[in-house]
C-alpha cells in the first residue's frame, strides 16, 4: 500500500504505518490526520509529538499504558487518562498517534 505525498509515494502497510521512518516530516501527520477526516488540535498535536519523544527514549513505540504513564510526567498530565485519549483519537490513541507520529504500530495492539 502507499499514498502520494508532496509529490513522492509513501509506501505503507496495510494498516497505514510507513515502511520508511525516514519519509515521516512534521506535516504528515496533519496531512495523514486529514485523509482520515481528523483535525488535529494541540492536544492531539502534543500527544503525537510525546510518542515521538517516547520511541526516541525507549526505541520502541508506546503501548497504551505506557503512553498515559509517560503523559503523566508530561506538561500535560490531563491527557493522561485513557477517556482523555479516547476522545482526541476514537481509533485508539496509541495506534493513531503513532501512525501520524510516522513510527510503527505499537506491539501491544490488535
Amino acid at each position: 500500500m502507499s499514498f502520494l505525498y508532496k509529490g513522492r509515494e509513501i509506501l505503507t502497510d496495510n494498516e497505514g504505518f510507513l515502511k520508511n521512518l525516514s519519509d515521516w516530516d512534521e506535516d504528515m501527520m496533519s496531512f495523514m490526520a486529514e485523509a482520515d477526516g481528523q483535525d488535529l488540535t494541540e492536544a492531539h498535536i502534543y500527544v503525537i509529538c510525546a510518542v515521538r519523544k517516547y520511541y526516541e527514549e525507549f526505541a520502541t513505540t508506546p503501548p497504551m499504558r505506557g503512553l498515559i504513564a509517560y503523559l503523566k510526567k508530561s506538561d500535560h498530565p490531563d491527557l493522561a487518562k485513557s477517556v482523555a485519549l479516547a476522545r482526541l483519537f476514537p481509533d485508539g490513541a496509541a495506534k493513531t498517534a503513532a501512525r501520524y507520529a510516522g513510527l510503527p504500530k505499537p506491539v501491544k495492539c490488535i
